[in-house]
């Protein structure tokens, strides 16, 4: 007898915070971690993570507002 096993299915969170980070490294507005989330949307990503620290050092509030804005439609 062959055990009846179900395959979970899998979903993909991707989290732009090191997106920001290089963004703000670099000192300008590229790359943009709204963008980097559309285009992890378009390649089938289930969800998306932003982590807003206390200090802002990664994702800032405008990124937070903007993806509200752009992806919960």
């Amino acid at each position: 007898m062959t055990p009846n096993f179900e395959v979970p299915y899998l979903r993909l969170g991707v989290n732009i915070d090191h997106v920001a980070t290089i963004r703000n490294a670099r000192g300008g507005r590229h790359p943009d971690p709204l963008r980097a989330a559309h285009l992890a949307v378009e390649a089938g990503a289930d969800g998306i993570t932003a982590h807003l620290r206390e200090d802002r050092r990664h994702i800032s509030d405008n990124d937070i507002a903007r993806l509200k804005a752009e992806l919960t439609r």
